[in-house]
C-alpha cells in the first residue's frame, strides 16, 4: 500500500516539474518574442515623444519671443526690395516705355494690314530722311516684309516695326557711316512667373554695319542707356582691309524688350480672330495718313 501511494507522489511531482517547465519555457517565448518588442517599440514611441515635447517647447519659445514675427517682418522687408528692384530693371529694361503713345498708333484687327504698310511706308521715308541728313547710308529694304500673314497679328508687326525704327534711328544717331543690311528675327515670348500669366515680348533685329571702333563703342552704349535698351544677343567684328585699318564691320543682333500686358498684346492667342483688342487708331488720323502715304506714291509716280 505504501509503495503504491509513492508512485502516485512521485507521478503528481513529475507532472508538477512538466508543467513548471512548460510555463518557463512559454513565459520565455512571450518575453523574446512579444513582450520585448513591445518594450522596444514603447521606449522607441517615448523617445519620439521627448523629441516632439522638445520641438514644440522651442516653437514656444520662439512664438513667447516674438521670432515669427519678426521673421515675417524681415520676409515682407525682403519682398517689398525684390518688388522694387524687379521694377527698376523691368523700367530700364523695358525699349518702349512710351507704350501708352505707341499704342494709340495702333491698328485694328480689321484694318491693321493697311495701316501696317502706311506705317511701314513712313517709316522707310522717315528714316532715309535722317540718315541723309546724318550722313549715313541706309540699305533700300528696312528687313520689315510688307505682308502680313493670315494667322499673324497686324499690331505685333506693328511693334517689331517699331523696334527696328528705333533702332535703326539709334544707328543714325551715333554716326555709323553705313548700315549694309537689316533684318527683323522671330519675336520671342518669356514667361514671368510660373503659371504663365504675365508674358514679355522681345522683338530681335540683325544688322550689319561698317564703322569705326569708336563709333560701335558710341552705338552700343547707346543700347545699354534707360530709354533706349536693347538686349544684345550677338556682336560679331571684323577688320576690314589690311592689318591696321579703321573701318571695321560689325554684325548685330539687338532685341527690344515690352513688358506692357495690360491689352493683352504679348498675350498668345489661339486660333481666329483675337477677342477685341484694346488697341487702335482715330479714324481721321488713319484716314489722313492713308492720304498722304497715296500723296506721295503718286508724287513719284507722276515723277
Amino acid at each position: 500500500m505504501s509503495r503504491a501511494v509513492h508512485n502516485d507522489v512521485r507521478a503528481l511531482r513529475t507532472q508538477v516539474v512538466l508543467i513548471l517547465v512548460v510555463c518557463l519555457v512559454v513565459t520565455g517565448a512571450l518575453w523574446a518574442f512579444v513582450l520585448n518588442p513591445l518594450q522596444e517599440e514603447i521606449g522607441a514611441c517615448d523617445e519620439q515623444i521627448l523629441n516632439v515635447e522638445d520641438e514644440l517647447a522651442a516653437f514656444r519659445v520662439r512664438m513667447e519671443d516674438g521670432g515669427l514675427s519678426e521673421r515675417l517682418a524681415t520676409a515682407t522687408v525682403r519682398n517689398r526690395q525684390l518688388v522694387a528692384e524687379w521694377d527698376y530693371l523691368r523700367e530700364r529694361m523695358d525699349t518702349f516705355r512710351d507704350y501708352t503713345d505707341i499704342r494709340k498708333a495702333l491698328p485694328t484687327y480689321d484694318d491693321g494690314r493697311i495701316d501696317f504698310k502706311v506705317a511701314l511706308f513712313d517709316a522707310r521715308e522717315q528714316l532715309l530722311e535722317n540718315a541723309e541728313a546724318a550722313d549715313v547710308v541706309l540699305p533700300e529694304d528696312l528687313g520689315v516684309s510688307e505682308t502680313i500673314g493670315s494667322e499673324e497679328r497686324a499690331e505685333l508687326r506693328l511693334w517689331h516695326l517699331v523696334a527696328t525704327m528705333r533702332l535703326v534711328q539709334l544707328a543714325i544717331d551715333a554716326r555709323l557711316p553705313a548700315i549694309e543690311h537689316i533684318e527683323s528675327g522671330v519675336p520671342l515670348a518669356f514667361a514671368l512667373n510660373d503659371d504663365a500669366s504675365q508674358m514679355a515680348m522681345e522683338f530681335p533685329t540683325r544688322m550689319v554695319v561698317r564703322c569705326s571702333f569708336k563709333h560701335l563703342v558710341r552705338f552700343l552704349d547707346m543700347l545699354s542707356q534707360q530709354g533706349s535698351f536693347y538686349s544684345i544677343r550677338k556682336v560679331r567684328v571684323e577688320r576690314m582691309g589690311t592689318h591696321g585699318a579703321r573701318m571695321l564691320e560689325a554684325e548685330i543682333v539687338a532685341g527690344a524688350f515690352l513688358f506692357e500686358l495690360r491689352n493683352g498684346v504679348t498675350e498668345p492667342h489661339g486660333d481666329g480672330e483675337p477677342e477685341t483688342p484694346e488697341v487702335g487708331i482715330p479714324g481721321s488720323a488713319r484716314g489722313r495718313r492713308a492720304r498722304v502715304a497715296q500723296q506721295r506714291r503718286e508724287a513719284r509716280y507722276d515723277g
